[in-house]
């Protein structure tokens, strides 16, 4: 008797919930729509504001001592100093080429400078805070990056000439980067975890909010690799939850010229930066491809007519470029000492 009659409300239940509704009052039913669009008006509204700190994960961190051989820089920004740092492996061997390292979302950049012993000693490696990141005062923004990265790079010009630039992005900084590539020339470009449009990636998690008309930084790589002339390399993540693949094979398939694309075998979106190999393939690309000018990012001669190469999605080897012929060796560049204060 107990089973029927709760099987007998478990069916009532639908019903009851629908008359109950139909005998709401209007005023009652009025004010749930109402309370329900001012969450979600509060909510659009709270993005808004705090979408530059929310895009870039902003956040301090406390002071720290540089690791040795780290030289520290900085230039100053609304409301305070931009913060960047400088690395060079060994002070008694020439800096012949330099990285010149956009970081991703929140990046903890003195921590990814812990693997810098990875790099062979003719290559040296700066990098920076966003705005409002890391020891870097400020709002963060997409203009603010790029405004930022340029005027670094002008510094470092100065204090390394003749210094070969290689620039590298990683996730969010792939954007800067290639909007970067536009601004100043440079060796090299390399990508890690790049994205199509940042705009599309984030409208797919968050399908309720109109981030069309709310978000001010598109960082719409596709649109700004048009004008991308440099040797442009792409690593991959052999696991990506973040930036799916078919976001990066999207962008490559817009690059106006050839793109040289690499998986790293056990990595994943996060702890790509962690594996040596990354380091290798940032360090070997840079220094074949700066030496060889006569080659394209697939290593083929740019004055003969190169073997037709497979389409970007169908180039995630694993195996590193070979650059097509034998290095040559490497000219000293004689590097002036870094400044510490990095007034600009």
């Amino acid at each position: 008797m107990d089973e029927q009659k709760r099987n007998l409300n478990r069916n009532a239940n639908p019903s009851l919930f629908r008359q109950a509704l139909t005998h709401l009052p209007y005023k009652t039913i009025g004010a749930a729509a109402v309370l329900t669009a001012a969450g979600f008006l509060s909510y659009w509204t709270y993005l808004g504001i705090n979408q530059g700190r929310l895009l870039f994960d902003a956040r301090r961190r406390p002071p720290r001592e540089l690791p040795e051989g780290i030289t520290a820089y900085s230039h100053i920004i609304p409301g305070g100093m931009l913060r960047g740092y400088v690395y060079r492996g060994d002070a008694h061997c020439a800096v012949t080429d330099l990285l010149f390292y956009l970081p991703g979302r929140g990046e903890d950049v003195l921590e990814t400078m812990q693997f810098l012993h990875w790099l062979p000693a003719e290559v040296g490696f700066a990098t920076f805070d966003y705005r409002g990141l890391g020891h870097s005062d400020g709002i963060p923004s997409e203009a603010a990056a790029v405004a930022d990265a340029s005027q670094f790079l002008l510094h470092l010009r100065r204090v390394l000439p003749g210094t070969r630039v290689h620039v590298v992005g990683r996730s969010l900084g792939t954007g800067v980067a290639i909007q970067l590539a536009d601004l100043q020339d440079f060796e090299s470009l390399q990508l890690i975890t790049p994205y199509d449009s940042l705009l599309e990636l984030v409208r797919k998690r968050f399908p309720l909010v109109p981030l069309r008309q709310l978000m001010r930084h598109h960082f719409d790589s596709i649109s700004h690799c048009k004008k991308v002339v440099q040797r442009t390399k792409v690593l991959l993540a052999e696991v990506d939850d973040v930036v799916p693949h078919a976001c990066s094979e999207r962008l490559m398939a817009a690059w106006p010229g050839p793109v040289a694309v690499e998986t790293i075998p056990g990595s994943n979106h996060s702890d790509i930066i962690a594996h040596h190999s990354t380091w290798r393939a940032l360090s070997e690309f840079a220094l074949l491809f700066a030496r060889r000018p006569d080659l394209d990012a697939h290593g083929n001669r740019l004055d003969e007519i190169p073997t037709p190469t497979p389409a970007p999605m169908a180039e995630h080897a694993v195996a590193h470029d070979t650059g097509g012929g034998q290095e040559p060796p490497a000219l000293p560049v004689a590097a002036a000492p870094l400044r510490t204060d990095g007034a600009s």
